[in-house]
């Protein structure tokens, strides 16, 4: 069986004991609030952000490990299994908290848990998938929307199982919820790993790559069981990093006619699989310099590529009004006189839209392309923002709540495809941390547009110009992805960075 399958429902599984849970811990704070009378709204409130901060570092951080770990000979699957035991001691350990700071400090320990296993699944996931990556990857996160139905329902069932037995009815539930986190992680962890050379192509494309890629390399060496020894020769190399290695060699390794078709095939945009003819070609010298070298893109050569700058101001603007619809939208009800039933009832309809939203988006990724998809759930979603406070019935606000909701769900999956579409095949080992960068971007306007919209709607108007402004940003964003490169121009330009570098150091 393919095992990319088997990343695909750990991936499920993750997100949903992770994003399932966070979004759920809101139920805490009732409870919290009793057991810490002197404690305000404010902090009490800290329990459930701390999370998200904690969630979106512990992925940036996890992402640079990756290669920490590989280099030591250290599978990935224990870096998800770190983050399903983090999340047990951090439950755990808040539900002997003394003081709401230790109970906080817990909620913390959760939250890199959160980013551990569940942030960093998603970049696992779509490594494995190219030809239907946005389909599977939508489908995998749409174990968050189902984590979203199941754990508050299970939360409040301990919490009233435990309400007439227990003074802090919160304690025995959240280590319940701890236990439950670490096995879950132990399940879904063991499958976690980066795909080996030509292991996708095989699946999708009915051809046995690593067969053909290999058998070359195992004349010149010898044996391929030597090849396949080195850590470096695991990776998923593609023609582009591979080839560009040899340009920069001496003419005494290969030909010049080689490196002029080599170099054409790269700007074509020719997969890995199209290229297996060209490593045939390669001399033994040749061979030798790139195990050598290693890969050609750095860190800093992808993270400050046109697709990934243009993708962090992207996301660093649009997070700034992306979730004020769930923070204003449950508040404008009640400021119309309806009951908060209504706000709840629209919340619903909101997180059914998400839900929705993953399970049916993939196939328009896969045909039109990440960055046009989300670009067009930003721009509708601006027009949201302006049609918002036209709603003055129930019915209308639950239209809209469930558009936001559709529309807002690619935020945490469609930025990771297009990191991948641009640098999986030619720098796979990096993606990881590129998208712990974008995660991290995503703080400011998460913690600080809320805020902003909230004082806006309060001070200056009411939510007519806090809906706007919202539209207005969203705009912005959209505006950013649409300067983001192709794939093959992002290969492109890659290339020829590298070559402009070469030839600088070498004229010095």
């Amino acid at each position: 069986m393919f095992h990319g399958y088997l990343v695909f429902a750990s991936t499920f599984l993750l997100n949903f004991i992770t994003v399932g849970q966070f979004n759920a811990s809101s139920l805490y704070l009732d409870s919290l609030q009793e057991s810490f009378p002197d404690s305000g709204g404010g902090t009490l409130a800290v329990f459930c952000t701390i999370q998200i901060v904690a969630g979106l570092a512990s992925s940036l951080i996890g992402g640079i490990a990756q290669d920490a770990l590989e280099s030591a000979g250290i599978g990935l699957s224990w870096l998800f299994l770190g983050g399903g035991l983090f999340m047990f001691l951090g439950l755990v350990g808040a539900s002997f908290a003394p003081t709401l700071m230790v109970a906080i400090f817990g909620s913390m320990m959760f939250g890199v848990g959160l980013g551990l296993a569940g942030f960093m699944s998603a970049g696992m996931c779509v490594m494995w998938f190219e030809h239907s990556r946005g389909t599977m990857l939508l489908l995998a996160i749409s174990g968050q929307g189902l984590g979203n139905i199941f754990f508050p329902w299970l939360i409040l069932k301990l919490l009233d199982a435990h309400g007439d037995s227990e003074e802090d009815p919160w304690r025995p539930t959240m280590r319940w919820m701890g236990l439950l986190s670490f096995i879950i992680a132990a399940i879904a962890s063991p499958p976690m790993r980066l795909p080996f050379p030509g292991e996708v192509e095989e699946n999708e494309m009915g051809t046995n790559t690593s067969d053909v890629m290999m058998e070359p390399l195992a004349t010149n060496y010898g044996s391929i069981q030597e090849v396949g020894t080195n850590n470096n020769t695991r990776r998923r190399r593609s023609s582009v990093a591979t080839f560009e290695k040899v340009r920069g060699g001496s003419s005494t390794q290969v030909s010049n006619n080689m490196r002029s078709s080599i170099v054409s095939s790269v700007a074509s945009g020719l997969r890995r699989s199209s290229v297996v003819s060209a490593y045939q070609a390669l001399s033994t010298t040749a061979l030798d310099t790139l195990q050598e070298n290693g890969g050609l893109y750095s860190l800093a050569d992808v993270a400050l590529s046109a697709t990934n700058l243009w993708l962090t101001a992207f996301t660093v603007t649009a997070c700034f009004a992306s979730l004020n619809s769930q923070v204003l939208l449950p508040p404008y009800c009640l400021s119309l006189g309806f009951t908060e039933a209504v706000g709840a009832f629209a919340m619903t309809l909101y997180g059914t839209g998400l839900l929705l939203s993953n399970l049916t988006l993939g196939i328009a990724v896969d045909r039109f392309g990440a960055r046009k998809v989300l670009a067009f759930d930003f721009v509708t979603m601006a027009l949201l923002f302006f049609v918002w406070p036209l709603c003055v019935t129930p019915n209308q606000i639950y239209v809209v709540a469930f558009c936001f909701g559709y529309t807002q769900a690619p935020i945490s999956s469609l930025p990771i495809i297009i990191l991948a579409d641009a640098f999986a095949s030619v720098s796979p080992e990096h993606i990881l941390t590129l998208n712990g960068i974008t995660n991290m971007a995503k703080f400011a306007g998460y913690l600080l547009g809320p805020a902003i919209a909230s004082s806006i709607a309060q001070s200056h108007g009411g939510y007519g110009n806090a809906t706007a402004l919202s539209g207005i940003i969203e705009v912005s964003g959209a505006l950013f992805l649409l300067m983001i490169p192709t794939p093959d121009e992002q290969q492109r330009l890659l290339v020829e960075g590298k070559s402009k570098g070469k030839g600088g150091a070498q004229a010095g």
